[in-house]
């Protein structure tokens, strides 16, 4: 950069207050300068002042300038929500009083938008006792497979020896919920046996799920007023009971099921039968052909406009 360059570009400086502003000239263009390159870079430089000002003062600049960091931090936000998109994950919280927000898988079927289900006849399909190491996992393809959603009630202990199983559900866009830690009687023990059973059964869900279960289911359906005051949740039975414990025959679980289907239904299984694993296909296909849908208790619950209230038994959510 020769004198005159010098010369230029610190009049520049001086008159716009811009840093570094540098105008390089190609040696090819330097040799045709004419003595009136000064007048020339006069009105350069006033027609880069106005730019300059301009610039500078937008607001965007002046917030740049106070504030240099928020671009950092917008950058880390930005991809933040697309490793969120990524792993299919959102913020949730249980809505309960206490409870703290968290990061929880976002059902599949939620976003689904080919699953409308205002307006329909409407079942859950629920299963208890498990999860099984051998059953579970073949089920949750099959409900994948189908894109059908389903509340499992699971025992606190087999639940503690399969975490696995139990993340995958819900991550698969599947409700778990209490069936208890043991599977007792809860009538037949003492009061604070039963309490201490259940209390047990939503920390170990807890500490898998992230957040308390919504829902319990005790064993065999027995109930008394000691179990309302202290199962903290509502208490979700069954209104079609496929008696696939009894039977463990694929036909007789699709007849009975069938036989007592209504809208609103809740309906009983087990996960830990393969003859329940092997009838959920042709059942599921059959209730579909009734124009029936699936959902979720909380998606039924939520479309029937149901307001569940901790320690009250539901046996079926009807139009």
């Amino acid at each position: 950069m020769n004198l005159l360059d010098k010369l230029f570009s610190r009049e520049i400086e001086r008159r716009t207050g811009a840093h570094a502003i540098v105008i390089c000239i190609e040696e090819n263009k330097a040799k045709k300068r004419s003595r009136s390159l000064g007048a020339s870079a006069l009105k350069a430089s006033s027609r880069t002042k106005i730019t300059t000002k301009k610039t500078e003062g937008s607001f965007f600049h002046r917030l740049d300038l106070r504030f240099p960091w928020l671009k950092l931090v917008a950058v880390i936000l930005i991809g933040v929500i697309v490793i969120l998109d990524l792993l299919n994950l959102t913020i949730s919280s249980t809505g309960e009083q206490g409870s703290r927000a968290c990061l929880a898988p976002m059902s599949k079927h939620v976003k689904a938008t080919d699953r409308v289900l205002t307006g329909k006849k409407l079942v859950v399909l629920t299963f208890d006792d498990g999860p099984s190491n051998v059953t579970t996992p073949h089920l949750l393809d099959i409900l994948r497979e189908k894109d059908v959603p389903a509340t499992f009630f699971v025992l606190g202990n087999k639940a503690q020896a399969s975490p696995k199983i139990i993340k995958r559900a819900i991550k698969e866009g599947h409700e778990v919920a209490s069936h208890t830690m043991y599977h007792q009687n809860l009538i037949r023990i003492p009061a604070n046996a039963a309490k201490n059973d259940i209390n047990e059964a939503r920390s170990t869900l807890a500490g898998i799920l992230g957040f308390n279960p919504r829902f319990t289911r005790p064993p065999y359906g027995n109930i008394n007023n000691v179990i309302r005051e202290v199962v903290g949740t509502p208490m979700i039975l069954w209104s079609v009971d496929t008696e696939d414990w009894r039977s463990k025959d694929t036909d007789s679980i699709i007849s009975t099921a069938m036989s007592e289907l209504h809208d609103g239904a809740i309906i009983l299984m087990h996960d830990i039968y393969p003859t329940t694993v092997e009838a959920v296909p042709k059942l599921i296909d059959d209730i579909r052909k009734q124009g029936y849908e699936f959902a979720s208790l909380s998606e039924l619950t939520k479309i029937r406009h149901v307001e569940l209230k901790n320690g009250v038994a539901y046996y079926s959510f009807r139009p």
